[in-house]
């Protein structure tokens, strides 16, 4: 009798159609199908083939009368309104979306009673809820609970009807709600009824709180109200693992000085800062300002600050109105308008305010260096601080000859570029900055102009026309015999060819901070570019695998930190911008620009040319076989390096904690093997080395010898290794020599004095 009573109420489940969670999704089932040739009413099984509607109408209405289920179409929605009105427990149904607009079910949980051996309930009750609804069916031994609404079953007393599917996990539910609660508990879950085998929810979007799994949801709008309750949250959508939505702060809002709100998304930011005064937005990543309307003009008259503006138009538009007055900018404290002035205020030629009085030009010329104020009627200068005697920084000279500026420094003569227009051939030339240039002349220097080589502001991401030939040939003229830069041409132009960095700046670069290839850092750490050499611990600079290896390193460095408008230090893509936060001498960029001049005096043909993109492929350095790495997160796989003009494809992940084969690196990048023999690229930050070390302590010139057995000099030499390469730890049996692997291939031994852990 009882497995009778369940295969018949198994048959009556299998002809109920439920939907999804968000009840009426677009991808559920519609709450009366036409589907079904059958439908369980409050009182009997109805035959639907009788009642056909026309489906392509977009509006159905079903309702129920005399315990028989009525179904209509209609054209539009007012008409479906009105019919569903005039009849009772009645629902309108969207037939394209399958949502629910309308119901006037009163008590729309229904409980029934079925008997053994009955084809149907022979008794229901209706609760106007769901909890009404299940207390009564547990007192009162109900057999299952319907939504009149939306045809779903609720509840039953059969265990199991609902099963949760996992990625790798299955779990039954005797109720709906429990199944739910269960599935959006998982990144990736559905809920399938058992009796009709119908998806009734799935997992489409799932929102993570500060990088970590929270909850799942089968609708967009329900995901976002929820992570809008969370900070740091992400909405993903499962099918393509792409952010949809998130609160991440990424710009700031700042008011009067003070940080006020954060939001994810600029045109928020913007929004909400035009409702308020004295604001800026600022980028979080780039500490740029995408808006304000903090006052920017003020309208001055003689020394009283009159009123401030946002705009320049509407300051002289208010200046206009007063005697006497001029606007002034007020970041740079430049005049931009004035409605009179006698006697103006000039700081390095360039106009930064008018009075009508001499004195009170002359008391505010003497608040700032390099000022003169000059009467406009006779351009005379009645006041003026400039210096009379200038020292450039490092006690060079310039001249012009042929038209192109050149630097005098000791014996050396260096070409820079095409001279400006306010120097003549003849006359020598001083600048205390390398931007402000003074005339020499018997009575004193003066000031005729600023101007800074070219090269300073040359965007270093646009290519040299360099060969290495012409580097190995420029290094063989200039750098000692011993110099590690000798013959290295090819690696700069190479590092050009993948990173898209300006090979002439490498050159440049690497010449200053190597002392022309003979530092200490260069011969023994193969370190050309002071890389990690902090000023307070010089030491800490780094060891590379070879010189090929540091100027690959440097070029995708500055190319990703620097040059990238993404970038850490992003300050402008050129040797100024850099200036900023890469080195604390002020005249850095100007070091390096002379250097690149010194290589070839800049041209104007070098002016706007085509910007490099990263290579999508590159040298690889492989390491020693055998090194195997541990992930310290779990991994995205890529087809090859994502930098700062490239999106590879991911092809697979690496989950945390798992392990895998390392082949090789190329800078910001570990070149690994999967299970599955697939290759790809993983961001190296998130790699654990667990068996490779590095040699170190070597002198230049020098290598660690690889033995054929351990704790024994007089053993066979199988190989040897230079300061800075990898090898493979195979055992470390604590007598003072390790066994290892080296990139040739070689096993041996050799000792640990001169070897260290990297990870």
């Amino acid at each position: 009798m009882i497995r009778q009573r369940l295969l018949f109420f198994s048959l009556i489940l299998s002809m109920v159609v439920t939907i999804s969670l968000s009840s009426y999704s677009a991808h559920a089932a519609t709450a009366f199908p036409v589907t079904n040739n059958y439908r369980v009413t409050s009182q009997s099984i109805h035959n639907m083939s009788r009642n056909q509607r026309v489906t392509y109408l977009p509006y159905i209405v079903n309702a129920q009368s005399n315990h028989q289920l009525i179904s209509m179409s209609f054209s539009n929605l007012e008409s479906a309104m009105k019919w569903a009105k005039s009849h009772s427990n009645a629902v309108v149904i969207n037939a394209q979306s399958d949502q629910m607009v309308y119901s006037n079910i009163s008590e729309p949980y229904e409980v029934n009673y079925l008997q053994a051996g009955q084809s149907a309930s022979v008794s229901s009750h209706h609760y106007p809820t769901l909890q009404e609804a299940i207390s009564a069916a547990r007192q009162e031994s109900g057999d299952y609970i319907v939504n009149l609404a939306t045809g779903e079953v609720l509840w039953s007393n059969i265990q199991g009807n609902y099963v949760v599917q996992g990625n790798s996990s299955k779990a039954q539910y005797q109720y709906l709600a429990d199944a739910l609660t269960s599935a959006s508990n998982l990144p990736s879950a559905s809920v399938v009824s058992v009796s009709s085998n119908q998806t009734v929810w799935q997992a489409v979007y799932q929102v993570t709180v500060n990088g970590q799994f929270s909850k799942s949801f089968s609708s967009f709008n329900d995901a976002k109200t929820y992570a809008e309750q969370n900070a740091m949250s992400e909405v993903i959508d499962n099918s393509t693992g792409s952010d949809v939505w998130d609160n991440i702060p990424r710009y700031d809002v700042y008011q009067n000085g003070i940080l006020i709100k954060q939001f994810a998304y600029e045109s928020d930011a913007i929004a909400y800062a035009q409702n308020l005064t004295n604001v800026t937005v600022v980028n979080i990543s780039t500490q740029q300002t995408v808006y304000s309307n903090l006052p920017n003009y003020a309208v001055v008259v003689g020394t009283q600050t009159m009123k401030s503006f946002v705009t320049e138009t509407a300051a002289i538009s208010y200046a206009k109105t007063l005697q006497g007055a001029v606007v002034i900018q007020i970041n740079t404290n430049q005049m931009v308008w004035s409605s009179i002035g006698l006697y103006g205020v000039y700081r390095y030629s360039q106009l930064m305010r008018s009075f009508s009085n001499e004195q009170d030009a002359i008391n505010f010329a003497k608040t700032l260096d390099h000022a003169q104020v000059i009467n406009t009627q006779n351009q005379q200068i009645v006041y003026s601080n400039y210096p009379t005697n200038i020292t450039s920084p490092n006690g060079d000279t310039f001249t012009v000859v042929n038209n192109m500026l050149v630097d005098h420094w000791g014996q050396v003569n260096i070409t820079w570029a095409p001279a400006p227009s306010f120097m003549v051939p003849g006359q020598t030339y001083v600048t205390e900055d390398y931007i402000h240039w003074y005339q020499v002349n018997t009575n004193g220097d003066v000031y005729v102009g600023s101007w800074e080589n070219p090269y300073r502001t040359m965007n270093l991401t646009t290519a040299s026309s360099l060969t290495a030939s012409q580097i190995n040939s420029f290094f063989a003229q200039h750098a000692v015999s011993s110099s590690v830069l000798q013959n290295t041409g090819k690696y700069f132009i190479e590092a050009q060819q993948q990173f898209g960095v300006n090979a002439q700046y490498l050159v440049a670069h690497a010449i200053i901070e190597s002392g022309w290839g003979t530092s200490y850092f260069a011969k023994n750490r193969d370190n050309l570019f002071g890389y990690e050499a902090y000023t307070s611990n010089p030491n800490a600079a780094a060891t590379f695998r070879s010189i090929e290896y540091d100027i690959n390193f440097q070029a995708w460095f500055v190319r990703n930190d620097y040059l990238n408008s993404n970038g850490s230090f992003f300050n402008g893509p050129n040797l100024d911008g850099m200036n900023v936060d890469y080195a604390t001498d002020p005249y850095w960029s100007n070091s390096i620009a002379r250097i690149m001049s010194e290589i070839a005096p800049y041209s104007s043909t070098l002016t706007n040319q085509p910007q490099m993109p990263e290579a999508s492929t590159r040298i690889v350095f492989t390491y020693p076989t055998g090194a195997m790495g541990k992930a310290t997160n779990s991994i995205t796989v890529y087809s090859g390096p994502e930098d700062a003009t490239v999106s590879p494809q991911a092809i697979g992940n690496i989950p945390q904690g798992s392990t895998f084969t390392v082949l090789g690196d190329t800078p910001g990048w570990d070149e690994v093997k999967l299970s599955n023999g697939q290759t790809g690229f993983v961001n190296w930050n998130l790699v654990y080395l667990e068996n490779v070390v590095e040699v170190t302590g070597i002198n230049y010139g020098s290598t660690l010898a690889v033995h054929s057995a351990a704790a024994s000099s007089n053993s066979n030499i199988l190989d040897s290794v230079p300061n800075g390469v990898y090898l493979v730890l195979i055992n470390n049996p604590g007598n003072g020599w390790d066994n290892v692997t080296d990139g040739n291939g070689k096993t041996g031994w050799v000792s640990n004095q001169n070897v260290k852990v990297i990870h």
